[in-house]
């Protein structure tokens, strides 16, 4: 490893918080005026055909709910910035064990293992504390480092 400032918990952290409200508000724009506030409601009604247009409109919002971040988050990633909107605020960035900017496949692997850790063991978000290089279990499968810019 090279000399990097690794950036620490609490950015990296501060980082994906901002990273979800933009992710939240930009969802919000693209859901509700394509599926009508009456889907998110059920306002549509009591009647049978109502509860499965409800249902059935639920299904793309679901999805867009797990895909769009992923997108987001790969792309920003594997991109000149080399992060994310909230990684662009707190001054830092990825970067793989030479210093380049990830690799799409990188980027894909890294976000996927990031959202699957957190969906299914939270704690694992927590590595970064016990760890020299400050690395999460997805930066250490991927081989990559988040470093202050």
């Amino acid at each position: 490893m090279t000399n990097f400032t690794l950036a620490g918990f609490g950015a990296r952290l501060v980082a994906q918080i901002i990273d979800s409200f933009i992710v939240g508000f930009a969802m919000s724009l693209i859901i509700i005026p394509i599926f009508g506030i009456g889907a998110l409601t059920g306002a549509m009604g009591d009647s049978d055909t109502a509860g499965l247009i409800a249902g059935l409109a639920i299904l793309p919002i679901i999805l867009m709910a797990f895909v769009g971040p992923v997108i987001y988050e790969v792309f920003m990633l594997s991109s000149s910035r080399q992060a994310t909107f909230g990684k662009v605020i707190m001054k830092i960035k990825v970067i793989d064990e030479q210093g380049q900017r990830l690799t799409l496949g990188a980027a894909v692997g890294r976000t996927l293992i990031k959202y699957l850790t957190v969906n299914f063991c939270f704690l694992l978000w927590l590595w970064p504390l016990f760890n020299k290089e400050e690395q999460a279990l997805h930066d250490l499968i991927v081989r990559d480092l988040v470093i202050r810019d």
